[in-house]
């Protein structure tokens, strides 16, 4: 990104001698790219605080599923007039003597067609109230990232959830909205999530270097660039990084993440620092050599507790890998523990009780 002292005084060489201020220009055109990308978080933030409002109002989880009386007419209406398609069709069939013939066929067809269109509509309705229930969870648990990316998604799972179907097509498609702003269910992306998980990661990593004792090689540097680029490599975690602030180290509000260069920023501010951790961790040890008393187990009992810790207070899941257990955020300050299933290759909930506090938490480590 262009630095913008460098930009401004090349705006002020350039008007003393009368040429265009193309640097100005630029730094115009820069603000304005942010502003939008700003303005797109707080569209997003917005809405989700709208919804999270609007679920404090449920009762419970069939308020949020259950289909609106507007639903259930329109739903009403299509399935009436397929019927009476079906109905006209099956009688035209009855009367036609020879049912080898393309008169019959053609009947048959037409029944056929809307035995389909009633087993589409059936699909997406089944899917539309799980859409609804995963949604609300999500938005309650503020897993959905701000990012601008995301502003079409997040507006659109809104809208499904606060107003009625708009209509369905011949096909059994649910529909909403108008013109260009029309949005077919069958069709509908789904928000993507904070990068949580690799805010995790590069925590892992940072702690890593704090325990360093020798300086890091340049084999090593390429190793920890290369890593962090890869944790990069998807354009949500990207966009992610940048409008949530999962890494509370940095501050990357001053990026557009649709600049080419946003990616090679980023991910250069995070090697940076990881490279300072590590240099400052080396630089103690040599000035106090025997000033850490501690096992390498007291050490990692430690650092595991800064983890849980930082994770607790921005609400982020916990992995306690020794233990093969994770502590993922629930509702609005419960805490529900899950175990790795290395049969089913995923998190499942553990039967043991949800915990809300930081001692409950750190309770499930390992005793040392």
């Amino acid at each position: 990104m262009a630095d913008r002292n460098l930009i401004a005084g090349a705006g002020a060489v350039a008007a003393s001698e009368g040429f265009v201020d193309y640097g100005s220009a630029f730094m115009k055109g820069y603000e304005k790219s942010l502003e939008g990308k700003r303005k797109k978080e707080d569209e997003n933030k917005a809405t989700q605080d709208r919804l999270n409002k609007l679920m404090g109002g449920f009762t419970n989880d069939v308020d949020v599923i259950k289909f609106k009386p507007e639903d259930q007419k329109i739903v009403k209406n299509k399935i009436t007039s397929w019927r009476n398609e079906y109905a006209a069709a099956a009688n035209a069939a009855s009367k036609i003597q020879d049912k080898s013939g393309s008169d019959y066929q053609r009947q048959v067809d037409i029944m056929n067609d809307i035995q389909s269109r009633m087993s589409n509509l059936k699909s997406n309705i089944d899917g539309l109230a799980a859409f609804k229930g995963e949604y609300a969870d999500n938005i309650r648990a503020g897993a959905y990232s701000v990012a601008g990316a995301n502003t079409a998604p997040i507006a659109n799972g809104a809208k499904m959830i606060e107003s009625p179907i708009g209509s369905i097509d011949d096909n059994g498609n649910l529909l909403w909205g108008e013109g260009e702003n029309q949005f077919n269910f069958q069709d509908y992306t789904k928000p993507f999530g904070k990068a949580n998980d690799i805010a995790i990661a590069l925590g892992d990593m940072a702690d890593a270097q704090q325990n360093r004792t020798q300086p890091l090689t340049d084999l090593q540097k390429d190793g920890i660039r290369r890593k962090v680029a890869k944790y990069l490599d998807s354009p949500e975690v990207l966009a992610s990084f940048i409008a949530d602030s999962e890494l509370e180290e940095f501050d990357f509000s001053d990026i557009d993440p649709e600049n080419a260069d946003a990616k090679r920023i980023v991910t250069e501010r995070i090697t940076n620092s990881l490279f300072d951790i590590a240099n400052k961790a080396v630089a103690k040890k040599t000035v106090s050599p025997t000033g850490d008393t501690r096992t390498s187990a007291q050490k990692d009992y430690d650092a595991a507790v800064s983890r849980i810790e930082k994770a607790y207070t921005q609400r982020v899941p916990i992995v306690i890998e020794k233990q093969s257990t994770r502590v993922s955020p629930a509702g609005k300050d419960g805490w529900v523990v899950e175990e790795w299933d290395p049969v089913e290759k995923m998190w499942v909930e553990s039967k043991q009780r949800e915990r809300k506090t930081l001692e409950g938490l750190i309770g499930l480590l390992p005793v040392i």
